[in-house]
């Protein structure tokens, strides 16, 4: 309804323009910052300025002189230095707020999008709980899933575990320690141990539920334990002297705490409302040949070249301004960079059309390699990197360091609970992912206006009981039509169609730009217009068909603001 209403408006333009001086045009349409501006707004003046050689301003005039507009608007305004501002009849908003009414989806709906997307976020290793850097990317990444899917696109989300190399070995070694430590003993972490509280409460568990593995780690041990027990000792004993039973032992613990890493970030992520729908392991790629299938394939393109007894992919055919980087080094081991490859060609494989890592600032050097990689393999324009900020929690205008638990990082499970699960989604989500980000642990703490969670919440509670009462006296607006809605003439009963309206712009910029931020500040806007309407106008009063139609509006706005807290995955509570 909405984009069909913007595509009449731009034929109309395109008319308009060709009747005055025979050219063709192509208008964009966007939406104002501010209400004041109209609905829909063209900067084309200024583009055809330099063409016609005239101000933009006389160009704006003659085009809302000669244009026929279509029914859904009322209105054309040249303002400012030379834009074109459009504005919806008052007939046609409140034929939105009868379709938001009766069914809010359709109205959000961009409409049906070729090809298959997949969006890969967090993915952070499976070595310790996670932080906040991976909160936001959690908060970010399931948001535009749920916008992308709700909008029309076929969207999949995935999490890739790093569940071997190095990261994993130094993660075993570290736990064999603490259940060392947990039986008395003197333990030192190497500097790539993990030091983290979380493997001291793994290996009570541990020894709680598996005494049989407790007993034989005991029993291989025993004549060999004394003194204080280091990192490189423990590498050592398991890994160098070849010892089939060691080996065995040791990957049985290091399966043990990887699946109990793995279980734990599951259980958070879905604490925070975000679900995955694939969880793709490491040691699933390097068990097949896709690893050697796809270096035999790099080969084959001439991508690779051999220096120092390693093998490089070489980047200069692709793209000389990146370095050429090791794929298999020189003991015949691969790189993270030749797996990253096989893995990426694996989604195509699996379907997927379009792409989209979500990656931190350190792995901003790892960008330019990948697409080098994958244009090599022939994969042009398929693959893309949304690039997310740091994160800075701050307490007291202080930046927080340190975490009781962990030692050395703020967990995901200890904030949220501090501040709950909706209160952080929206501040993760709230800004620009390319922007860094300061999260006030003050101000998300407070249940007051001031924190524009609760705000939005609140709007959205305050009229849940506003249809509570209207429902217990007998009135059901929910399937209320055009009829109803005749009655609403005031400027704030109006402005809350006029928002209304722009949901599927909002989600539809939300969608091209690969951003789920718009949509925080669209709904918190709408919070932000009902509140004056509701101080001003009385909703329930002595006029039936005026309350019916106040009625209908506080349901339409209830919808629209369920629906785009949905999307974030923040609840709509009915009380508070």
């Amino acid at each position: 309804m909405i984009f069909e209403a913007r595509d009449e408006l731009v034929k109309a333009i395109k008319e308009a323009a060709h009747s005055l001086w025979k050219i063709d045009v192509k208008p964009e349409l966007t939406i104002p910052d501010n209400l004041q501006f109209g609905d829909l707004s063209s900067n084309l003046p200024f583009q055809l300025a330099r063409e016609l050689r005239r101000p933009p301003k006389e160009i704006a005039s003659e085009i809302a002189g000669r244009i026929e507009l279509p029914a859904a608007f009322s209105t054309v305004r040249p303002e400012g230095a030379g834009f074109l501002n459009f504005y919806y009849s008052d007939v046609f908003l409140r034929e939105v707020l009868a379709q938001v009414a009766a069914e809010p989806r359709i109205l959000g709906r961009i409409g049906s999008h070729k090809g298959k997307y997949q969006i890969e976020y967090v993915s952070a290793n499976p070595t310790g709980p996670l932080n906040v850097v991976s909160a936001r990317a959690a908060a970010v990444g399931s948001s535009l899933v749920n916008i992308l899917r709700f909008a029309g696109y076929d969207v999949r989300s995935e999490y890739y575990l790093n569940d071997a190399g190095n990261q994993i070995k130094e993660l075993t070694v570290s736990f064999i320690l603490r259940v060392l430590e947990l039986k008395g003993f003197s333990i030192e972490f190497g500097m790539d141990g993990y030091r983290g509280d979380y493997l001291a409460d793994e290996a009570v568990f541990f020894t709680d539920t598996e005494p049989e593995k407790t007993g034989q780690l005991f029993k291989l041990l025993s004549d060999n334990l004394g003194g204080t027990i280091t990192s490189e000792w423990v590498t050592g004993f398991f890994t160098i002297t070849g010892n089939e039973e060691k080996k065995r032992l040791f990957s049985a613990l290091r399966e043990w705490i990887v699946d109990r890493m793995i279980a734990g970030i599951r259980e958070t992520l879905e604490a925070f409302g975000t679900n995955i729908d694939e969880y793709y392991r490491e040691t699933r790629l390097r068990a097949g040949k896709k690893v050697d299938e796809t270096l035999e394939l790099l080969r084959k393109k001439g991508g690779t070249i051999i220096q120092d007894g390693a093998e490089w992919f070489d980047t200069s055919k692709v793209d000389p301004n990146e370095q050429a980087f090791v794929l298999v080094k020189s003991d015949g081991e691969w790189t993270y960079g030749a797996v990253d490859i096989a893995y990426h060609r694996d989604k195509i494989a699996r379907g997927f059309d379009h792409i989209y890592d979500i990656w931190g600032p350190d792995h901003h050097g790892h960008i330019g390699r990948m697409k080098a990689a994958m244009k090599t393999l022939g994969f042009c324009g398929v693959f893309d990197v949304l690039t997310l900020q740091q994160v800075n929690l701050l307490e007291g205008g202080e930046k927080v360091k340190m975490s009781k638990r962990s030692g050395n990082i703020v967990t995901l499970a200890e904030l949220l609970a501090d501040v709950g699960a909706d209160v952080a989604r929206f501040f993760f989500t709230a800004r620009r992912m390319e922007a860094h980000l300061d999260f006030d642990l003050d101000l998300a703490r407070k249940e007051t206006d001031e924190n524009p969670v609760f705000y939005i919440q609140y709007a959205h509670a305050r009229i849940c009981g506003i249809l509570e009462h209207a429902r217990i006296s007998g009135r059901d607006v929910r399937s209320a039509g055009k009829r109803d809605f005749a009655m609403l003439v005031h400027p704030e009963e109006m402005a809350l169609a006029r928002k209304i309206a722009q949901l599927p712009y909002v989600l539809s910029k939300c969608a091209l730009e690969m951003s789920a931020h718009y949509l925080c500040f669209y709904l918190l806007e709408l919070a932000q217009t009902f509140h004056p309407f509701y101080a001003k106008h009385r909703i329930v009063g002595p006029d039936e068909e005026l309350t019916t139609a106040r009625l209908a509006l506080c349901h339409s706005i209830k919808q629209t603001l369920s629906l785009g807290l949905d999307m974030l995955g923040i609840s709509s509570p009915e009380n508070m």
